[in-house]
């Protein structure tokens, strides 16, 4: 009888997969969207004033952002080197978090020490 109930939801959750993504996939398309209606910042003036926001046009090296004596602080440093160290330390914690906190919860979990 347990197989039988794995096999239907894991049934059910297939199905309902498909059904999700093909109403997703069915979708009316509007001709006169474009990007930007999506996104603020780029409807102000597309990529290029994000890019100008972000200072795109300044060169940094990965010793002014992740060197002994790094500069990500300083002033002259751009907006966007400065939003890429932040978004690797996030992917950095967001891994170490996937990788073992949550298996060490889960395992803790399954051998009862912890009640879930």
């Amino acid at each position: 009888m347990r197989s039988f109930r794995t096999a239907a939801v894991a049934g059910l959750t297939a199905v309902a997969l498909s059904v999700g993504s093909a109403s997703v996939a069915t979708a009316a398309e509007d001709d006169r969207a474009s990007l930007s209606s999506g996104f603020a910042a780029l409807s102000s003036g597309g990529a290029e004033a994000v890019g100008k926001d972000w200072d795109a046009d300044q060169p940094v090296t990965g010793e002014d952002i992740f060197g002994d004596e790094h500069k990500r602080d300083d002033e002259n440093t751009p907006a966007w080197a400065k939003n890429m160290y932040d978004l690797t330390l996030l992917g950095g914690i967001a891994s170490l978090l996937g990788v073992i906190v949550f298996p060490a919860y889960n395992y803790l979990v399954y051998t009862g020490v912890i009640k879930g």
